[in-house]
């Protein structure tokens, strides 16, 4: 069985030993390393690449928000899971902006970290019930969309466009995948942007989820 290399990032040895035995519950996950602030994290990442980094934004040095970003930018193949005692929207809308594929909260089920590992290793963007639930209540309260859930005014393959920039693939990795050219993947981007009047990710991952192009996990 292929397991899923794991990179644990956070300044407290004691949260780093609390995912370790969440995470030793699987046998098909396997933790390569740890990290105590976001200088290191970027150096047992170069040596270590990992599939997953689990990363507290609270570091010292580096912020855990910059250690996201300068990830994605180095290592597009590596998925980030931010872990964090914050669920205000703001922060999960900065870590996403980043590049994080997931977001879980401290206060959360040790299920989630789970559930979050096996969504992004699969191309999912997984958001914890604590902070998914509000995000979405807020994005529906005050969106100006008028279409109705299920409907929306993107062709198939802007639809196909949308759920691969919310899984955090730029649009390198989205033109491989769908064998085209960047710039064409650059143009349904654009395309996307424009319909739907958002210019954003946080809130194109907000639009996917609410018309079900994307999963919210419960």
């Amino acid at each position: 069985m292929a397991q899923t290399t794991v990179l644990l990032v956070d300044d407290h040895g004691i949260v780093r030993q609390g995912c370790r035995a969440i995470l030793a519950q699987r046998s098909d996950i396997a933790i390569v390393g740890e990290a105590e602030n976001g200088q290191e994290a970027l150096e047992k990442v170069e040596a270590l690449k990992p599939h997953v980094a689990v990363v507290d934004l609270n570091l010292p040095g580096l912020s855990g928000i910059e250690v996201v970003r300068r990830l994605r930018a180095r290592h597009s193949q590596i998925r980030v899971v931010v872990l964090s005692v914050h669920a205000d929207e703001a922060y999960v809308y900065r870590a996403l902006e980043a590049g994080a594929s997931a977001y879980v909260v401290k206060q959360g089920a040790a299920r989630e970290l789970l559930e979050a590992i096996e969504a992004v290793v699969s191309g999912y963007v997984y958001l914890s019930p604590l902070i998914s639930r509000p995000i979405v209540q807020a994005y529906v309260q005050h969106s100006s969309l008028s279409s109705p859930p299920g409907e929306t005014p993107l062709t198939a393959r802007e639809r196909e466009v949308l759920q691969l920039l919310t899984e955090g693939l730029s649009s390198k990795e989205i033109a491989q995948r769908l064998k085209t050219s960047p710039r064409t993947i650059d143009v349904h981007r654009q395309r996307i942007m424009n319909k739907l009047d958002i210019h954003n990710l946080p809130e194109l991952v907000k639009y996917a989820i609410r018309k079900s192009l994307i999963s919210m996990e419960e």
